[in-house]
């Protein structure tokens, strides 16, 4: 199969390999590429780059971690922060802390934004235990007994999180970096090969005929089919349904999965390849923890090495998540 993105790479390179393999048997000597380059040094890359995938892959998981982390961490403390506005404005509507009481940070807000939101909310809450207004007897309370020892506490796990995600996806980047400068040293390798063989068979040799290609075949690009999905709380998987290609040259469905919002295609991690005919599929990849996040496609891959995605579907296990 041709490179048709991330999801490809190790296959399309496997399929180089057999086919060098091959071709050193039928010369004496073995074929070299410009540079000294060698089947062995290929398969010494792909093993490289295989691990690239691997790290890569850890470090987005990593990244998806404490994005769920984030999302459980956040509702909870600004249903705090709603709480202290609404009993300020209200139970000590004629004192001067009214005055001090911020908009209420958005959900979507960027983790600045948080932060100023957090410890604002902080500053009043203990001035007001130190200062008190006419009919509080400190210290502030909230429902439950919830108390401003608790909320920073809870204000500090936040933070650690927002920090160890900024670090993971400054992680991100660099395995990204490093997966794609090995592929694209490894693709123009794999050029030069698909120049040089010809030069030692005729043009109708088997192993000039079977050369493995780098891109799909001219031809068409598959319609895109419509992917459906929902979370089913009995299995604690993402149910998905899509409808059929009609395309005469399809070869198989492709689930992929990415943590992105918006979906990213360069992130995107294959998660099963289905036959024609197969129109649903079941998993939990991505969304074994309450509060994960994860967007999905199902590619049509034709057997001309042309593919196309559907629209991204995202799904959310919601146990143990904020209501």
């Amino acid at each position: 199969m041709p490179f048709s993105g991330p999801s490809s790479y190790l296959e399309t390179i496997d399929e180089f390999i057999g086919h060098w393999t091959d071709v050193n048997l039928a010369l004496t000597p073995d074929l070299i590429l410009p540079g000294g380059y060698t089947a062995a040094m290929l398969l010494t890359d792909r093993t490289a780059l295989a691990a690239d995938i691997t790290a890569l892959e850890a470090a987005i998981n990593t990244m998806e971690g404490h994005r769920t982390a984030r999302y459980n961490k956040q509702p909870p403390i600004r249903e705090r922060m709603r709480q202290l506005s609404a009993t300020v404005k209200g139970t000590f509507a004629d004192s001067d802390y009214v005055g001090q009481v911020q908009p209420l940070v958005r959900e979507t807000a960027h983790s600045g934004l948080w932060i100023i939101a957090m410890d604002d909310m902080a500053h009043l809450w203990t001035t007001m235990n130190a200062t008190p207004p006419s009919g509080l007897t400190p210290p502030l309370l909230l429902t439950g007994a919830y108390a401003i020892a608790t909320f920073n506490t809870d204000v500090a796990s936040l933070k650690t999180t927002y920090t160890a995600l900024t670090g993971a996806e400054q992680d991100v980047v660099r395995e990204l970096d490093e997966r794609d400068s090995r592929y694209r040293a490894i693709r123009d390798h794999l050029v030069h090969y698909r120049a040089a063989v010809p030069g030692y068979f005729a043009a109708d040799h088997p192993l000039v005929l079977s050369l493995p290609r780098l891109a799909p075949l001219p031809g068409h690009t598959p319609d895109a089919v419509v992917l459906s999905g929902v979370w089913n709380d009995a299995t604690d998987k993402g149910d998905f349904t899509w409808t059929a290609s009609e395309d005469p040259d399809l070869e198989s469905y492709q689930i992929r999965r990415d943590g992105s919002a918006p979906y990213n295609g360069n992130t995107e991690q294959a998660v099963a390849t289905l036959p024609p005919g197969t129109l649903a599929f079941s998993t939990n990849a991505g969304l074994t923890v309450g509060g994960s996040t994860m967007g999905f496609k199902v590619y049509v891959k034709l057997t001309t090495g042309n593919e196309r995605g559907s629209n991204a579907v995202s799904v959310t296990n919601p146990d143990d998540g904020p209501p």
